[in-house]
């Protein structure tokens, strides 16, 4: 990894500011020792200042600063025992590194040669989290022995920033690329829709009229085309997820009641939950929102789904439930909470959730586009999305909408 040019700074700096320090503390002892007759008239003094300086850099530095030998501490700032969630300057003095960074990455540390260069370390937080650091370790004499020194800078947000980063680079281009591809699909998938359902209306008509045996071959092409309409019909869902993704919700919003569209939703996802789970509906005294129906049974749909699927096939369904429940919390404010006993998400999952292209289901089984779309519906509407989970014990997305007029969502300029 290159040197970014602040640890080029540091390497400088650091190098002048520790050789200063210490050998200011050096040259005081051998002032101190030499004894007042020896002493120019404020050279001492000056030499006290100067240490003083250089200490109050080395303390008061927001880059953490280690000083260890042979892979012990003896030596840190305040900024390192802060780095790992300490309060006291002193706590780390005398551990060993190796208890103090992720397994494995030590010698990054303690490797004896020259400077390596900027490197990246993971340093275990005191409350067992891991924090990113990004580090430069050199040789230096500390208090006449060899020792080396590791000035280290937390990365751990600016790294994060800087995936979130690429992740909206990269959902801008799939964007741009989403909406091209649902223009190109949707106008022929049209056609064919349209012909397929001109095809299936015309052969009721000769089902009547025809005698039994060609009845029954007629019933087969029937049931042929209404699997092909069935598909066709699941192609223009992903079309309009599509351009939902690229664009945003842009549909027409009017006053809806949200229990008329969970009771739509759940008679929808019924295959999903019959061998999985029972339905539990427990609704209170909601109003109704202004919103757009269909992306308001986007949203549902795909929790519920969500939900059944979070149960492991083959389980008994009278021992699970996909539960929904509504009230209204203040007079801003309706929820809709779906809650599942199923096998739950791990804590480390939990935050990338809404990550797009992020998911837990098995290969094939899940794109990771259903949550991110489920958030900017709920988004664009004005509301939040929160969830909480624990394994073995299920999950709980909890739905908050306001209560009256939504915003409008943002236009979106011709041809885009």
């Amino acid at each position: 990894m290159s040197a970014t040019p602040w640890m080029l700074l540091v390497i400088a700096g650091g190098v002048g500011l520790i050789a200063s320090f210490l050998l200011g503390r050096w040259s005081r002892r051998e002032v101190d020792a030499r004894g007042p007759a020896e002493q120019p008239g404020s050279g001492h003094q000056q030499l006290r200042e100067s240490e003083q300086r250089f200490q109050t850099l080395v303390e008061r530095s927001p880059d953490a600063l280690f000083i260890h030998r042979e892979g012990t501490l003896v030596f840190h700032n305040p900024a390192a025992a802060a780095l790992l969630g300490h309060a006291r300057a002193d706590v780390l003095r005398g551990r060993k590194l190796a208890e103090l960074i992720q397994a494995g990455e030590e010698g990054v540390l303690t490797q004896a040669g020259e400077e390596l260069g900027v490197q990246e370390v993971h340093w275990v937080h005191r409350e067992g989290r891991l924090v990113l650091g990004e580090v430069v370790t050199f040789p230096l004499v500390f208090e006449g022995q060899p020792a080396r020194v590791s000035i280290v800078r937390d990365i751990t947000e600016r790294k994060h920033l800087r995936e979130k980063l690429q992740t909206a680079d990269r959902m801008a281009a799939i964007g741009s690329l989403a909406a091209g591809v649902a223009h190109e699909i949707n106008n022929p998938l049209s056609f064919v829709l349209s012909n397929v359902r001109f095809v299936r209306d015309e052969l009721r008509a000769l089902l009547e009229e025809a005698d039994e045996g060609t009845r029954e071959r007629l019933k087969e092409v029937q049931d042929a085309l209404e699997e092909t309409q069935s598909g066709g019909d699941r192609v223009s869902e992903i079309v309009r997820d599509l351009r939902t993704f690229a664009r945003g919700d842009d549909g027409k919003r009017v006053p809806v009641n949200v229990h008329t569209v969970l009771d739509l939703c759940g008679n929808i996802a019924r295959s999903q939950l019959r061998h999985r789970a029972q339905l539990v509906k427990v609704y209170g005294d909601l109003p109704s929102i202004v919103a757009n129906e269909t992306r308001l049974g986007q949203l549902f749909l795909n929790l519920i789904i969500n939900a059944a699927q979070a149960i492991p096939e083959g389980a008994d369904p009278k021992s699970n439930e996909v539960r929904l429940t509504t009230w209204r919390q203040g007079e801003a404010e309706v929820v809709v909470e779906v809650r599942d006993t199923g096998v739950g998400i791990s804590p480390e999952h939990l935050h990338r959730l809404f990550d797009p292209f992020f998911t837990t289901k098995p290969a094939g089984v899940g794109t990771g586009l259903g949550l991110p779309i489920c958030q900017g519906i709920v988004t664009n509407l004005g509301g939040r999305i929160i969830v909480e989970s624990e394994p073995g014990k299920g999950s709980a997305f909890r739905v908050f909408l306001p209560v009256g007029e939504s915003p409008e969502p943002p236009a979106t300029q011709a041809g885009s």
